[in-house]
């Protein structure tokens, strides 16, 4: 039998490089995770392929070394770039994108992780940011949103009504949606994300940000695993490292990821920890 395909569907590239400025307050890039280097990750850890992941906080809303890393390996990469949906030229912004490669959209708050940042879910929302998901939906991207703890309940009640209007569009809520599965059951956030079990177009992603949180609390990964899995199916829900984010060795991401499956059958283990992403972002037949 073959094995299964694994990859990484949320990696953050970095690089110190001049061609790719860093966003202020940042002036240098310490211990870089350049392309080449996470490619190596993925060879020593048995994975074929992985979504590099604009990271923001660094290099801000310009994704050239995502897009441009993406184009040099694109048999192991595909790009997905961080856009502010609401800015005049966001239509024009996503194109541009788009024509170097990406696969995906990935939308977050203005304000970022600050807690207390702009409320409402306009970011997304609105009819101006509706015009991104127009042009997802025409051009085949799949769309990803960052959620925050401050912003996670409204946001997830907004989200029907833009997944309803755009069907067909894949959107992707990373980091489980903040939903708090470091705490025991019912996790907080849950009964806000539990009512998109019904909206086939929504993945759930989970990383090693969230898993880093569990051990303190005494939460199995497994369990909230095999929760997600048993609530939306394995095939709407992909792993991801957030590496360069969250301060974890990259072979214990491997390993938390591997242990974070144990429970559930081969077929599904296999789509949560590759066949998923494999599919929606076209690194590998489905």
């Amino acid at each position: 039998m073959k094995p299964p395909m694994l990859i990484d569907a949320h990696a953050h590239l970095t690089v110190n490089d001049p061609a790719y400025p860093v966003s202020p307050p940042f002036r240098e890039v310490r211990d870089p995770m350049t392309a080449e280097r996470l490619l190596a990750a993925l060879d020593e850890h048995g994975l074929a392929a992985a979504v590099a992941v604009q990271r923001a906080h660094v290099f801000g809303y310009d994704n050239s070394y995502v897009v441009d890393s993406a184009a040099r390996h694109p048999d192991r990469l595909a790009a997905m770039c961080v856009v502010d949906a609401q800015a005049p030229d966001a239509e024009a912004t996503v194109r541009r994108w788009a024509g170097r490669g990406a696969v995906a959209m990935r939308l977050t708050a203005p304000g970022g992780n600050q807690h207390g940042g702009p409320g409402g879910a306009d970011w997304f929302a609105s009819p101006s940011s509706r015009r991104i998901w127009r042009l997802a939906a025409d051009l085949g991207l799949s769309m990803c949103l960052h959620l925050y703890r401050w912003n996670r309940d409204e946001c997830l009640r907004a989200l029907p009504g833009v997944v309803r209007a755009f069907p067909g569009t894949p959107v992707v809520l990373d980091h489980v949606a903040s939903v708090e599965a470091d705490r025991p059951e019912p996790y907080p956030g849950a009964s806000e994300l539990l009512p998109l079990t019904d909206l086939a177009d929504v993945y759930i992603k989970v990383t090693t940000l969230n898993y880093a949180r569990m051990p303190a609390a005494g939460v199995n990964p497994a369990d909230v695993v095999t929760w997600l899995v048993s609530r939306f199916g394995a095939a709407r829900v992909l792993w991801g490292s957030d590496v360069t984010q969250t301060p974890v060795s990259y072979p214990d991401m491997i390993r938390i990821a591997h242990e974070s499956v144990s429970t559930l059958t081969p077929q599904d283990a296999a789509l949560v920890l590759g066949g998923t992403a494999a599919r929606l972002y076209g690194l590998a037949p489905a």
